[in-house]
Formats: structure tokens, C-alpha cells, sequence
């Protein structure tokens, strides 16, 4: 399928947006060279069915507004039952977003995100209103999967620390952005890889 993205119009996008990804990760305490791995991963792999599934998400959301029919099942089979999708520059699911923003909530961690009011696990406005803001929002898109990030620091190692990570668990902490198995994948090995250009850059 067609990509929007290849790696150097990745790259250029991340080089754009150094500044916004800087200030988002020294808000949250987080190198940045994770969050521009990440991106750098997410960024060329985005095609044409990806933004069909923001479609799909957009329509859906829309006839929830009109008959409250949901689905909760983000991953269904019926590709057009769809109500949520990866979106935004972080490829981010709304629900993961929304696990982020809580963990952060419980470890204290101070949030800068313009969400009003509690969020609620599945509950169908709560994953509405943060899926359209990742995917119309490139602050809130990129704030969130800096939070993820540290959710995912937590899932991998049982802390948040940042400074004292070895080589294993850095891929570790990437390879859980990526998925939910708890161990190193291709995909958090080739991470790891672009992390340290982009250490290597500072």
C-alpha cells in the first residue's frame, strides 16, 4: 500500500517538529531521543489504510453521536465497526492514550494535556473526545505517546528511570511501544538503533 512517509521525509518532519518534541519531553522528564525513535519507526509505515481507518473512526464516532452504536472491541474484524485507530504522527490508539494519562494520574506525574474532567477505561465519550484530539492534535498526539513511553518504562522495568536504563531495557521500553509482549522485538532492536543516532546528535 502506498506510504505517505519514507524514512527521509521522516526525518525531515522529526527535524521540523525538534522543538515541539524537545519542550514535550523536557515537560515529562523523558529523553527525546526515545520519542524521535518512536517516530521515526511510526512515521514511514503510515499508508493509505491508515487514513482509511481514520475515516472509518471518524464515521463511527459520528453515527455514535446520532444512535449510540459502539463497539468495544478496537481490534473487531469487521474493519467498519471500527471506533478506534493508531493515529497521528505516534500512531497512537485513543485507549492506550487514555491507559497513559491514568498511570501518569496514579504515579503523580504533572500533566499538561487540557483534559477536563476524569477519563474512563472504554467508556465510549471518554475514548471519543481523546481520539479526535490525536488525531487533530499534534501536541496532544505527541504529549501522549511521550506518556506512553513512560508507561511503557514502568510496564518493562517497574520504574520510571530514565538516566539508569541498560541497552536491554531501553529496547525493551521500545519494543512495548510497539506491542504488548514482553520481550525485545525487531521492531524495539531497530529503535534502539535510531535512539542512539539520535543520542549521538545532542
Amino acid at each position: 500500500m502506498f506510504r505517505l512517509y519514507d524514512s527521509r521525509k521522516a526525518r525531515s518532519i522529526i527535524a521540523q517538529q525538534s522543538t515541539l518534541i524537545e519542550n514535550i519531553c523536557a515537560f515529562y522528564h523523558l529523553p527525546s531521543a526515545y520519542l524521535k525513535a518512536v517516530l521515526l519507526m511510526e512515521l514511514p509505515q503510515i499508508d493509505l489504510l491508515d487514513v482509511l481507518a481514520d475515516a472509518v473512526v471518524h464515521v463511527n464516532w459520528l453515527r455514535y453521536s446520532l444512535f449510540h452504536s459502539f463497539t468495544l472491541d478496537r481490534h473487531t474484524r469487521n474493519p467498519l465497526r471500527k471506533f478506534d485507530s493508531s493515529t497521528g504522527y505516534g500512531q497512537i490508539f485513543s485507549q492506550v492514550a487514555i491507559d497513559a494519562i491514568l498511570f501518569a494520574e496514579d504515579e503523580g506525574i504533572p500533566l499538561n494535556l487540557g483534559v477536563s474532567g476524569e477519563l474512563y477505561p472504554f467508556n465510549p465519550e471518554d475514548l471519543q473526545r481523546v481520539w479526535k484530539r490525536l488525531n487533530g492534535d499534534l501536541v496532544f498526539n505527541l504529549s501522549c505517546s511521550a506518556l506512553n513511553l513512560l508507561f511503557c518504562a514502568f510496564q518493562m522495568t517497574g520504574k520510571v528511570d530514565f538516566a539508569n536504563y541498560s541497552e536491554e531495557e531501553i529496547q525493551m521500553i521500545l519494543s512495548r511501544y510497539n506491542g504488548t509482549a514482553e520481550r525485545i522485538s525487531p521492531y524495539g532492536k531497530q529503535a534502539y538503533r535510531y535512539y542512539l543516532d539520535f543520542m549521538n546528535e545532542r
